[in-house]
């Protein structure tokens, strides 16, 4: 929903059918990830701040999301937070303020989160930068360009260089 407000997704995602019943703060896997996540940024957390009116554009309590979707799959009152943070990411980076996220180095679009990106570097090494810093377009053009141009990229040639 390009140029919604932060109250136009609250309505449009239903956050305020939200029943505070903690479902969605006990399934999300934030904290066993993130050394930073606190509350704030939990889904109960960012519905709490969204319907008090809340400028996420200033902090980064938005970006701790991984739009896993299983938030969504337990809430009983069914507010669809995964499909609400997807827009108000976009509806920041079209505002201008893309520090929170981090984009394809080909192409420009927006990947995911820059916590999620460091979290992925850390866990997966830094050889992940080539899988998580391309979008799928790029990634499969990518390949497709090694894929014909197989002596450019061939394990020989690599080993041979070094």
């Amino acid at each position: 929903m390009p140029g919604m407000t932060i109250d136009q997704l609250v309505d449009e995602y239903g956050l305020a059918y939200c029943v505070e019943c903690g479902k969605c703060v006990a399934a999300c896997p934030m904290g066993e990830i993130f050394r930073d996540f606190s509350y704030e940024a939990s889904p109960r957390g960012v519905i709490e701040r969204a319907l008090l009116g809340a400028d996420f554009t200033d902090n980064d309590r938005l970006w701790f999301c991984l739009t896993c979707n299983l938030c969504t799959d337990l809430c009983p009152a069914g507010v669809r937070f995964r499909d609400f943070v997807q827009a108000a990411r976009q509806s920041i980076i079209q505002a201008g303020v893309a520090e929170h996220g981090a984009f394809c180095r080909n192409c420009g679009v927006y990947l995911w989160p820059r916590h999620t990106v460091e979290y992925m570097k850390q866990t997966l090494g830094n050889s992940a930068e080539e899988l998580v810093m391309l979008c799928p377009r790029c990634r499969q053009y990518d390949m497709s360009r090694r894929v014909k141009t197989p002596t450019l990229y061939s394990p020989v040639r690599e080993a041979s260089s070094r």
